[in-house]
């Protein structure tokens, strides 16, 4: 009598886990939040990082605008001082030509200064040396004299170039980052069916696995109400 009602026990637990299986597999939400959940493991972590490195690059990008923008205007200054200096190697100007001159000279040496001190972005100077996802420009400037003209604009120079080298360099880094976001995202929409088919085949076998389990019970059962028919 106890081997009847353990087997019984048995059946009707099978029988329970079948139509828990078969609510699951006829319910789509249960299957869209184990597709979603292997979805969130497997892609979402390389699509919100490559996003987050488009962002870090277009910051970079409009940081080194404001250089480029301040670096061209020294550079125009830089022109106009070395123009003065042979105009005032003429001989038939006077001495309030000259002094007009010299005016004009410090008035534009103080003008690079002061774009070399104040330009900033997001209240930090763009004249330094910075790393930007593992792309180094080197902005370092030192101060301006008339003195110091040859040295400065081999930094002006330099700073130019390593400017334009990073924005060359970011625009390629920021477009390899947006096709693999295009096709990590083409793999996301793919494998949602895929999986989707995948978990829909695995309830499949579960229900034809539980199903043989539940036969077998039934074998089993028939076979003990035999022997207790014979015990009797």
């Amino acid at each position: 009598m106890k081997i009847n009602q353990f087997n019984t026990a048995n059946l009707n637990n099978s029988t329970d886990k079948i139509n828990n299986d078969i609510q699951k597999l006829a319910d789509p939400s249960e299957t869209d939040k184990i597709v979603n959940a292997f979805i969130q493991d497997v892609y979402e972590n390389d699509i919100n990082t490559s996003l987050q490195e488009i962002n870090n690059f277009n910051e970079a990008v409009g940081f080194m605008q404001i250089a480029d923008g301040a670096l061209q205007s020294i550079s125009e200054n830089v022109s106009r001082i070395k123009t003065l200096q042979v105009a005032s190697n003429n001989a038939t100007l006077n001495s309030d030509n000259l002094s007009a001159i010299n005016s004009q000279i410090n008035a534009l040496s103080q003008n690079i200064n002061d774009i070399l001190s104040q330009t900033q972005y997001n209240g930090k100077s763009v004249f330094g040396e910075f790393d930007f996802n593992g792309v180094n420009v080197n902005t370092s400037m030192p101060e301006f004299s008339t003195e110091n003209m040859d040295n400065f604009e081999k930094s002006l120079n330099s700073a130019l170039s390593s400017v334009g080298a990073f924005n060359n360099e970011a625009v390629s880094k920021v477009n390899n980052l947006a096709q693999f976001v295009i096709n990590t995202s083409n793999a996301k929409s793919q494998n949602e069916t895929d999986i989707a088919k995948t978990v829909t085949d695995m309830k499949n076998e579960e229900f034809k696995l539980n199903a043989s389990v539940l036969a077998q019970a039934h074998k089993i059962n028939i076979s003990e109400q035999n022997l207790m028919n014979l015990l009797i």
